[in-house]
This record gives structure tokens, sequence and C-alpha cells, in this order.
């Protein structure tokens, strides 16, 4: 029996986060639209966005609230670059204070007392994912840790952000939580920023440290923690790594490809640490096989009232 269309409503957005345009459409089952395969995600959370059309592409549990570990010090670099009018070539000391906000997380190479350019340490935050930089920018800016991330709350919430909450901006706490959904949103809104979009692609940068004294100093090098800048698929617009133990594997990236234009993913929760990046290759490849976004039935608002107590399911549209 053919299954009937159902009528969709197109639904005007109010918020300026989503810039996307999602609209609300009811999609042809899965089985209808593209047979029985779908992509073999691992990822309990995960949402594909085509930033081109408008539309989700691929989404599971992508309503569901988690912590986001390091995704947000990508919002944490969206609200400094904003608010903060400041030199990003001034000199900023490492603080004793610096240190404390980031125990717990990893090793750093932002030592106490040495002193970093307010770029320097943008790049160290986005792309090595040290701990040490917002703490020290914040502080470069007048702020605690605990002040930025409120402002990062109530930059969210001003962008329709509803379920998105900061503690503070490394990530390390427990109580900084989002959604799939509302991360891809905020990767967009990040990357319109030509100097942070720049920083998250690049695969490696020099840092110049400037040691106690003010006679020395010190370069060494950082690499990208996004494994998916040495892709031959698609070209990285920009992105951002997160672990604790607590959030487990995180991602979230903005990626041009040929076939479909620039997509938006977001991944969170994945066990192993390599998973988040297969499971964007399993995507990407799932979308060229079916030729999604030529072919779509169907798209969902993005933030649409799920209970996140529901058992985990995929939503393939």
């Amino acid at each position: 029996m053919l299954c009937k269309f159902f009528a969709a409503a197109l639904h005007s957005l109010t918020t300026p986060a989503l810039l996307v345009g999602l609209a609300s459409a009811v999609a042809l089952p899965f089985s209808a639209a593209f047979g029985a395969s779908r992509p073999d995600v691992k990822s309990p959370s995960v949402v594909v966005l085509s930033w081109d059309q408008g539309k989700i592409l691929y989404e599971r549990n992508a309503d569901e609230v988690r912590p986001i570990a390091s995704l947000s010090k990508m919002f944490a670099s969206f609200v400094i670059d904003d608010e903060c009018k400041i030199d990003w070539n001034s000199l900023h000391e490492m603080s004793p204070e610096n240190r404390e906000a980031a125990r717990g997380g990893d090793s750093s190479k932002l030592k106490t007392g040495w002193k970093f350019s307010v770029e320097d340490l943008m790049h160290a935050a986005l792309m090595r994912s040290d701990n040490r930089a917002f703490p020290a920018l914040a502080e470069a800016c007048g702020m605690t840790p605990l002040q930025l991330g409120e402002r990062m709350t109530s930059r969210a919430r001003e962008l329709g952000l509803a379920k998105t909450v900061f503690a503070e901006p490394t990530g390390l706490s427990p109580n900084n939580v989002s959604t799939a959904h509302e991360v891809a949103l905020m990767l967009q809104e990040v990357t319109k920023r030509p100097r942070l979009q720049a920083i998250m692609a690049k695969r490696s940068y020099w840092m110049t440290a400037h040691l106690p004294g003010g006679k020395r100093i010190q370069r060494y090098e950082i690499r990208n923690t996004d494994r998916l800048l040495q892709s031959k698929d698609f070209s990285v617009i920009g992105g951002k790594t997160g672990f604790t133990n607590l959030a487990r594997y995180c991602l979230a990236v903005a990626v041009r490809t040929v076939e479909h234009g620039d997509l938006g993913m977001v991944l969170m929760g994945a066990e192993g640490k390599l998973t988040r990046f297969a499971d964007v290759r399993r995507i990407y490849q799932w979308l060229k096989k079916n030729n999604t976004v030529a072919a779509l039935n169907g798209i969902k608002q993005p933030n649409q009232s799920r209970n996140s107590d529901a058992p985990l399911k995929d939503a393939s549209l």
C-alpha cells in the first residue's frame, strides 16, 4: 500500500540563532524514503543539519540534554570575541588562579608566570583545548570563569537556546549542558566569526611564550584535536572536540562537501575516542549513497519538545 503524504506547514523562526531556517513537516517512513539501510551511528546523541537548505538530515536523540565537555569552549570564544574589547596582540600573564580553574583537566603548556598573547590563548583553547586558556582570557577581560559562564548562559538565552547552561567556560563542570541541536546552532554562530572560524580550521599553530624576566621567549607547536581536518572527502569549516568522563567523547564540526554543501554535525556521548570521527564518515557516506539532500522528503523543527527520558532511538530524515 502506498504511503500518503501529509501536508507540511512551514513555521517562521523567532530567535536569531535559528538562522538555518529549519521548518516543520512530517516525513515518509524511513523505509519508504531510503529503503532499509541507515548509517551505523554509534554515538547516542547526534544531529546533522544542511546549512544551505535549512534542513535536518539525520538526528538521534538530538534534544536530549547532556554534558558537553570542551564543546563549551566554542561558545566561550564567541562571547569573548563579541563582548571583550581587547587587543589580540596584548600579552597576559598566566596566574595561579588560571591553573586552579583548570584543575582536573589534561596537562597544560600554559605555565604559570609565562605570558601569551590573547590570540595565542584563543588558539590554545580552540585547537589544543587547553583548560587554562579561557580562565586566562576571562581574567584578561576582567571576569572570573564563573562570571564568563554566566555571560555564556545569558547569550545562549538571547539566541533562543533554552536547554543550554554554562557554569564555567572550560567544560570541566558537569553542569555545562546542552543538546546536539543547540550545539549545532552554536557552531553555526561561531563559524560566522572569521577569526574564530580560521582558528578552528587550522591543523597546527606555533605558540610564543614570553618567559619570566621578559628577555626570553619559547616557541612550540600545537596541533588541532579534530582529526577530520585530515579528511579528503570534505573540507572542515571549523569544529571542536570534547571529553570528560561523564560527557564521554563529543564532537561539533562544520564541513563543506561537493555533494551536499555545508553541513553542521554534532555527536555526543561516544564511548570510543575515534568513534565520533568514524560516525561523521559513516553519515557522510550514507548521505552520499542516498543523495539525501536532493531527495529529502521531510524535515523537523530543531527545538521540538521531546521527552528526555524516552529510550534511545534513531530518527533518520
